[in-house]
């Protein structure tokens, strides 16, 4: 061998050892991106708190593909109006809530279609549309969108923003964003039914509580005043999605024990006995006994069997005391008591909302939570 032959050989083995090289990273580098699209799939197939999912599985798409913001567009077929079920990137918040006829626009040919898209110069195409980038300031250059399919039946649209090589999206992109829209498809739809169900529980739950409240003369309208002031104090404390929606439904519930109280102590035209008083007391038990046994409604049944618990420890059934009273619980008997302070009774007279709002700011600390009594406070007095 020559030493030309042999300087050409160790190139043409140096190259290949490089081709490889190159070929090994490209692969483990596309095995983390799979590992990460299974495991985001699984995530979204096995979790109901949706939102949450789907703003981290935009956030794992973002990675894998390289770019820069996403969404995911949910249809509205009654209005036939494309909405954002999850956005990310620069100024998000500010179209967050814009809307997009099926038709207009990138995404929303992409709805009408059926058919993934990529464009890779937003101006050149004729279906972008710019009005989301005046609203927010954020600057298009690229956009893949891939239909989210149920079967035949199309749901919403995938999309990405701007590849930060700035080459463009490829085929690769595509294909992983095409993996991900069946587990997004099937999240989407397990929500939809999720939110279709707990709507139609809350208006049974509903009517139940207004029947009982039927048979006591002097409860018209209550449990719909308590849930409102309960709600109006758990957004001032905070609670968001899943903490407000339980204490939706405790406030709705908070009194169904008294389906199991006779109907001549309920509506009866004077003041009780105290064997009388004694009974009526029972029903925050008789409505945790009632609801023990549904799954998933621990916290509920705590909330509705303690919203007679006093901060200091003095109430019923159990003489709680501070922070072991639930926090739904603790917030419902602000509702509770305001609402029966300002509601006529047999054996008394309403007083003003201005007096009832003195008797619970001098029983703070004492009857009810500081955080809920303030907040309370605050709320009615503006």
């Amino acid at each position: 061998m020559t030493k030309f032959d042999k300087t050409k050989f160790e190139l043409d083995n140096l190259i290949m050892n490089h081709d490889v090289y190159e070929i090994i990273k490209r692969i483990k580098r596309e095995n983390r991106g799979l590992k990460t699209l299974l495991k985001v799939s699984k995530s979204l197939s096995a979790s109901l708190e949706i939102e949450d999912v789907l703003y981290k599985a935009m956030e794992y798409v973002e990675k894998v593909c390289k770019a820069e913001a996403s969404s995911i567009w949910e249809i509205d077929h009654e209005k036939k109006e494309l909405f954002f079920r999850v956005i990310r990137g620069k100024h998000a918040e500010r179209i967050k809530k814009m809307r997009l006829k099926i038709g207009e626009g990138i995404a929303g040919h992409v709805a009408k279609v059926r058919k993934p898209l990529m464009v890779n110069d937003v101006r050149k195409s004729p279906y972008w549309e710019d009005a989301f980038d005046s609203e927010s300031t954020f600057q298009s250059r690229s956009i893949l969108a891939i239909p989210i399919l149920l079967g035949r039946r199309i749901i919403g649209v995938i999309e990405l923003l701007n590849k930060k090589d700035g080459r463009g999206f490829n085929q690769k992109d595509k294909e992983n964003l095409l993996a991900l829209s069946g587990a997004i498809a099937i999240a989407l739809d397990n929500a939809r039914l999720y939110e279709e169900r707990k709507e139609l529980f809350i208006q049974t739950s509903f009517a139940l509580a207004t029947a009982i409240e039927k048979r006591d003369p002097y409860t018209g309208g209550h449990t719909k005043r308590v849930l409102d002031y309960s709600l109006q104090i758990g957004k001032a404390l905070g609670l968001r999605g899943k903490e407000l929606e339980g204490l939706k439904i405790s406030a709705i519930l908070h009194d169904i024990g008294k389906i199991g109280i006779p109907d001549s102590i309920l509506a009866k035209p004077a003041s009780l006995t105290r064997e009388e008083f004694e009974i009526i007391q029972g029903h925050p038990v008789i409505g945790a006994e009632i609801l023990k046994e549904i799954k998933g409604m621990e916290k509920i049944v705590n909330a509705i069997k303690y919203h007679h618990e006093r901060w200091d420890g003095k109430g019923y059934p159990e003489n709680l005391k501070g922070e072991e009273i639930p926090l739904w619980a603790r917030i419902i008997a602000v509702a509770d008591t305001f609402d029966a302070l300002t509601t006529s009774r047999p054996y008394r007279k309403r007083i003003s909302e201005r007096e009832a709002l003195e008797e619970i700011e001098r029983n703070i600390e004492k009857q009810f939570c500081p955080d809920c009594g303030k907040a309370f406070l605050k709320i009615m007095r503006g």
